[in-house]
């Protein structure tokens, strides 16, 4: 397969701004030159992060993760090198090169890029039917009657899937898509092929956090089916990783350090018509783990606008647990005057969105109306039922002092003594199995290399390429003992020669994480950046003499197995080793008399 040219990977590393990039995963603060944040790849409340945009370096010093900018794209997409340096290639406009004129993508690879640009194209088709269609017109009809704008229909790219259920696969097939493809497109029916999955519905394209389309939302117009029909998991698309509207929430999210997650794509259609743009969705379940860790490190606070009835309840629940536990504060959006945001945007107008988003109230607060509704807190055992609701909400909270000042609260709220609810309370969490949460479970084990003097050597002249020069001049990849410091040895030897004297180009040629880790964490802590000249320089003699040293002694145990034999041939040889121990007895004396 054909490899990406040095010189592309060298324009992609200086046409892409590092600290932009990683501020779409992760919000940073400058501090001096550099730039920290909560790490994107492990969860962590102190920022411990650091991204330095002169050497185009990140690190984290919590989980160990570290690396370049094609690595960071690498880990935070799940892309394959040659994918990720094509993507940054395609975001700055830059012409990707290939070292035999030509490139086969992994079919992964082009599975995942024809499937994104399938979902473009279809999206535009379904947003020309709503808009330019008399199919359309219904839906068009229901959008106007639930107060959405023009605005808004034009900013989600809203559109309307042809009741036609035979349409859609007919029109991709002239535009040259196989019938191999599209059944693992995620458009039509697995038994019947060429049955759409969508068909009369309002559609909600879904896209990811570079505003592409990898999945469908449709609400059914009219007859038999369920209600909302999304797409299921495709390879551009996780549906429990993703959030509606992400990619046009994101700019207020990180200014307001706020985000909203609501009941579905018209709540959240509502709040950006009200010019409350950071609001999202989950996507047909209920918040996830991994859709906390999305936005995670943007926010302090989260606000949830979920259904009253029931089920809305318990989605509020899990979602105050879910996001307590990722150490975010959570406050809740009491409905009034409607049963939805949408119904209150269309029935009393943009203001009252706005003050409803103003009044939400504190988790516990929220909490305590619904215990005091669902139980009957007046007799003992309401009181102890009410509790037992409560306590899967005390156990997430982060410090003790939280936990405490909360049973105070509640106890107060139930009309008990904290000391009774502090008792059962340590009682119901005895009872819980499970691994105490800590914030060394939550990071990946990475294996670490033996920090050796010859690879500490190494280290220094590849965080100080410059130097390398002056390594190559002296010393052979044959003079090191440690196997790391040789692989490093012979890597940055690769890229002298290839001239591709960029961090992106040693950690590519790497051949192992470790070794990337340990590059990595060389370069960002700065840990050779005081005198490296010093300590390469007195390295190279250290390691010629190791070397020579080691040499010697191999001769003298050869010397020695001769003096044991002492056949004739046995002793020429000896004279030929002597004259060796002497050659190498004078390269050390030369060496001492040069430091």
């Amino acid at each position: 397969m054909a490899k990406i040219t040095t010189e592309t990977i060298d324009a992609v590393n200086n046409h892409t701004d590092l600290v932009s990039l990683v501020e779409n995963y992760t919000h940073l603060e400058k501090r001096g030159h550099d730039w920290w944040g909560c790490c994107p790849f492990h969860s962590e409340k102190t920022p411990s992060f650091h991204v330095i945009p002169d050497k185009k370096m990140y690190y984290c010093f919590g989980c160990g993760a570290g690396g370049s900018t094609i690595k960071f794209v690498m880990e935070m997409e799940k892309l394959s090198f040659t994918e990720s340096v094509e993507v940054l290639a395609k975001r700055a406009g830059i012409p990707v090169m290939y070292t035999e004129g030509g490139y086969s993508p992994a079919p992964e690879d082009s599975l995942k890029e024809t499937l994104l640009e399938l979902y473009k194209r279809v999206s535009g088709t379904f947003h020309y039917f709503l808009l330019n269609t008399p199919e359309g017109a219904a839906a068009l009809r229901y959008l106007e009657g639930r107060a959405v704008s023009p605005e808004m229909i034009e900013q989600f790219n809203l559109g309307y899937a042809p009741a036609d259920r035979l349409w859609l696969f007919k029109f991709l097939q002239t535009k040259g898509y196989s019938a191999d493809f599209l059944a693992k497109s995620g458009l039509f029916s697995k038994n019947y092929p060429g049955v759409s999955f969508f068909s009369n519905r309002i559609m909600f394209p879904i896209c990811n956090r570079h505003g592409q389309p990898v999945a469908f939302g449709g609400r059914l117009l009219e007859g038999d089916g369920p209600k909302y029909l999304n797409t299921g998991d495709l390879p551009q698309y996780k549906k429990g990783e993703t959030l509606f509207a992400f990619s046009e929430a994101l700019a207020q999210i990180r200014k307001e350090k706020t985000v909203i997650f609501c009941e579905g794509y018209m709540d959240v259609i509502a709040f950006h018509q009200a010019g409350i743009t950071n609001a999202v969705a989950p996507l047909g379940t209920a918040l996830t783990e991994d859709q906390v860790k999305l936005i995670q490190s943007f926010v302090d606070t989260v606000i949830l606008s979920f259904d009253s009835d029931f089920a809305g309840q318990q989605a509020t629940y899990k979602a105050i647990k879910l996001c307590r536990a990722g150490h975010l504060h959570v406050r809740v959006l009491m409905i009034k005057g409607g049963k939805d945001p949408a119904e209150i945007l269309a029935h009393m107008g943009a203001e009252s969105l706005t003050e409803l988003v103003k009044n939400a109230i504190l988790d516990s607060d929220y909490l305590i109306q619904i215990a005091v509704r669902q139980f009957d807190v007046v007799s003992p055992e309401g009181k102890a039922q009410a509790a037992a609701f409560l306590f899967p909400y005390i156990e997430v909270l982060e410090s003790d002092i939280q936990k405490e000042s909360t049973i105070h609260k509640f106890s107060a709220d139930l009309g008990i003594s904290s000391k009774a609810l502090f008792t059962d309370y340590i009682q119901y969490d005895q009872k819980q199995e499970r691994v105490p949460p800590t914030r060394k479970s939550e990071i990946k084990k990475r294996v670490t290399l033996k920090m050796t003097a010859e690879l500490r050597i190494v280290l220094a002249a590849a965080a100080n390429p410059h130097l390398f020069k002056k390594m190559r001049a002296e010393l052979t990849s044959d003079d090191f003992e440690d196997p790391a410091a040789k692989d490093l040895f012979i890597v940055l030897e690769e890229c002298y020669r290839a001239d591709a004297n960029t961090y992106d180009s040693l950690l590519a040629h790497c051949p192992s994480e470790t070794l990337r880790d340990a590059v990595s964490g060389a370069i960002i802590k700065g840990e050779f950046a005081e005198n490296p000249d010093k300590l390469v320089y007195d390295g190279i003699y250290y390691i010629k003499q190791n070397a020579l040293q080691r040499q010697k002694e191999l001769i003298i145990r050869k010397l020695q197995a001769v003096h044991e034999n002492g056949s004739i041939d046995d002793i020429r040889h000896a004279n030929d080793l002597l004259n060796e121990k002497l050659h190498i007895d004078r390269a050390l004396a030369e060496l001492k008399e040069t430091m």
